[in-house]
């Protein structure tokens, strides 16, 4: 059996995948087979792709046969789909939102106190007497900044690395979190 066939013959299996892995192992031999026959029949290997068709098609096929057999209503499965909605649905209040603002406001924040911090530490270098850079601080006593401008800065460098750093991860963690109640939710259709 060539590449191409095993290629085929993976693809057909990963389209089955909302069957159990028995049912799948039984319907891959059986691909198997046909294939092997026909080549027995000295046909191309062209030939033989083109006879079996998209392994998609193919495996829908299989798919269909099966719930075709299925002689009534499977209880397992729709326990399944409303356990799937109820914990996707629950979850999906709380977690999209909170990682949807989480993420952006961290990101502004740690931008916006870095560059707080510069026109603060630009006011003290040139003397400039900007209105209010004595209410700009990060580390203050009753409105009195504890530190110097320059210190002030780069914990703000640091301060806004880290909720940079933060809020990408939180958007990573949005992203990866969809993506997997949709392939979830995918897997669960046939």
């Amino acid at each position: 059996m060539n590449v191409k066939f095993e290629k085929f013959l993976a693809t057909v299996e990963r389209y089955l995948k909302p069957l159990p892995t028995s049912e799948r192992v039984d319907i891959v031999k059986e691909i198997k087979g046909s294939i092997l026959e026909m080549e027995q029949g000295d046909l191309s290997e062209e030939e033989i792709l083109k006879r079996l068709g998209e392994p998609k098609d193919l495996a829908k096929a299989y798919l269909g046969d099966l719930m075709a057999e299925e002689s009534g209503f499977s209880f397992t499965r729709v326990l399944t789909v409303c356990a799937f909605y109820s914990v996707a649905g629950l979850s999906g209040m709380f977690v999209i939102p909170v990682l949807g603002i989480v993420a952006p406001v961290f990101i502004v924040t740690g931008v916006l106190s870095v560059l707080c911090m510069a026109v603060k530490l630009t006011d003290y270098i040139f003397h400039l007497g900007l209105p209010y850079m004595e209410n700009i601080g990060m580390f203050s006593i009753n409105g009195v900044s504890v530190m110097n401008p320059f210190g002030e800065f780069f914990a703000a460098l640091v301060i806004g690395a880290v909720l940079c750093f933060l809020g990408q991860g939180a958007w990573k963690l949005l992203k990866f979190y969809c993506i997997k109640v949709g392939k979830t939710k995918k897997d669960l259709s046939i």
